[in-house]
């Protein structure tokens, strides 16, 4: 597949309810993964893929994170490989994080992957010198993996697990491995009690316990309550971390094009506008004006979901 052409492969930062404010860096297509998740905030896959690419040369991403923090010094609080698709399909990827890592030794740098592709050595090897990697596993039966993870047919559950297993006994960084847990398809006490078993026999550092709060794929997605994922939560013998809200910052931009970071921040995630402006570091006056320009513009729309307001891409824009 040849990727469009990237005009930035950087945005953010956005608030991630993990990190802080997280500095993001995508080199996939929008919507190119290993996986369709019925629950992705990113929306549909539109090209299921195994294979790796190198969609924008390693240089030019480099230089983009260099210019950014030249300019944005004292902003961010961590680097995340994370994208609307599966970051390691970039064939680059370890050529691009030791580079990122020399450049900038001190700020974290975390890939989010869904973990599909750890059974590749390649795949490995290029998620050795990251500070913290964040696979993930919602599945504990092929079934459940099929229905809910929707994932590409050379794929199997089995294979992925195997990966996961290797690739903990390789990696000497923070190895977190996250599960979402959706209503009615993987939270019941049965499936739980499996994933906890194949959490003891994978051997994470950490769960990160996560469950959809964001408009998803696919509609009538649901999360779960906060007390049923603290419920949920105490099924796992290792350290668990139910992540919650976003809390606010303070802190100011200096970025001159305010819609642009706007649009570009809900391509890849649906954001309340509170949300927004804290992460950009303006006001939330100054998000309003914004918004209500671009929504007039058909550049972004407003969807509720779950009792809170999301700005969303327009259709037009998310195909960008």
């Amino acid at each position: 597949m040849k990727a469009a052409r990237v005009l930035s492969a950087l945005f953010g930062p956005v608030p991630s309810r993990r990190l802080g404010r997280s500095l993001g860096i995508d080199v996939i297509p929008p919507k190119t993964c290993t996986l369709d998740c019925l629950y992705c905030e990113s929306g549909p896959t539109t090209h299921l893929s195994l294979r790796r690419e190198a969609f924008i040369p390693p240089d030019a991403v480099l230089a983009q994170v260099e210019a950014f923090l030249e300019r944005h010094a004292g902003s961010v609080d961590a680097l995340t490989f994370s994208s609307a698709g599966e970051p390691t399909l970039y064939e680059p990827l370890g050529d691009l994080i030791p580079a990122i890592k020399k450049r900038f030794p001190t700020l974290p740098l975390v890939v989010l992957t869904n973990g599909t592709l750890l059974w590749d050595p390649a795949v490995r090897r290029a998620l050795l010198q990251a500070d913290r990697v964040v696979p993930s596993l919602d599945a504990a039966c092929a079934e459940v993996f099929a229905r809910l993870n929707r994932p590409h047919p050379r794929l199997s559950l089995d294979q992925i697990l195997e990966g996961l297993e290797i690739f903990r006994r390789e990696y000497a960084g923070a190895y977190h491995l996250e599960i979402l847990l959706v209503s009615g398809i993987n939270d019941t006490p049965a499936h739980l009690r499996d994933l906890a078993a194949l959490v003891r026999r994978i051997g994470p550092d950490r769960v990160e316990l996560n469950t959809v709060v964001r408009p998803p794929a696919v509609s009538g997605i649901r999360g779960l309550s906060a007390k049923a994922m603290a419920e949920a939560a105490a099924f796992f013998s290792c350290p668990v971390d139910v992540l919650g809200a976003y809390e606010a910052r303070g802190g100011q931009s200096r970025e001159e094009v305010l819609e642009e970071r706007l649009v570009t921040l809900v391509r890849r995630r649906p954001c309340p506008a509170e949300e927004m402006a804290d992460a950009l570091g303006v006001s939330a006056e100054a998000v309003t004006r914004a918004l209500e320009r671009l929504v007039g513009q058909g550049r972004l729309r407003l969807q509720e979901f779950d009792g809170r307001q999301f700005v969303v891409p327009a259709q037009d824009e998310s195909e960008k």
